[in-house]
């Protein structure tokens, strides 16, 4: 009685362990919140206008070495 007792905490303490190192390797999805959601936005934002500046300044840098 005493083993099966032993083993079936065991067997408890490796499920519980199993689910906490799985739950570190891959954490479970958690959806953004409104704000976070807001703050991706302004960061996408921010990084085409960075991207469309750095562009148009290197056609300008070009046109003026052409010419």
């Amino acid at each position: 009685m005493g083993t099966a007792v032993l083993l079936l905490l065991v067997l408890i303490a490796s499920i519980l362990l199993t689910k906490y190192v799985s739950n570190k390797i891959d954490p479970p999805f958690i959806p953004p919140t409104s704000e976070q959601k807001e703050e991706i936005a302004r960061m996408a934002k921010a990084a085409a206008v960075a991207v469309a500046y750095h562009t148009l300044r290197r056609h300008g840098q070009e046109a003026d070495s052409e010419t």
